[in-house]
């Protein structure tokens, strides 16, 4: 049996699916109140609206505090590690065919776009 990758820790991946979800819920009850369409009722988009504006805030309030007390704010730091490195590569060494000089993991490898069937199936 194989064993689970976490590429995200579960903060990050509750944070994330949990602002994707409001975000979701506050464009469909702004399409409503815009008068797009009628699903809900005006008066109903404005309560889920209201509710899951004040989420979206109450998530972000949380989040911050949770990069502030556990240190990850560090992670959003830029630095200069490496980027000698970097440029000799992209300036010269890519068009000697030199190689790269990062080692590629299949983690690092995986595109955004190409993670999704990974998060969607729990990893």
């Amino acid at each position: 049996m194989s064993e689970r990758i976490y590429v995200f820790k579960r903060f990050e991946r509750f944070w994330h699916w949990s602002q994707a979800a409001l975000i979701i819920i506050l464009m469909i009850t702004g399409f409503e109140i815009h008068g797009t369409y009628s699903l809900l009722g005006f008066g109903r988009a404005v309560d889920i609206h209201t509710v899951g504006a004040w989420s979206l805030v109450t998530l972000w309030v949380f989040a911050i505090f949770w990069h502030l007390t556990t240190g990850e704010w560090k992670q959003y730091i830029p630095t200069l590690d490496k980027v000698d490195a970097m440029l000799k590569y992209y300036l010269m060494g890519i068009f000697t065919h030199a190689p790269h000089p990062f080692k590629q993991t299949v983690l690092k490898s995986t595109t955004r776009c190409n993670a999704w069937p990974i998060s969607a199936s729990g990893w």
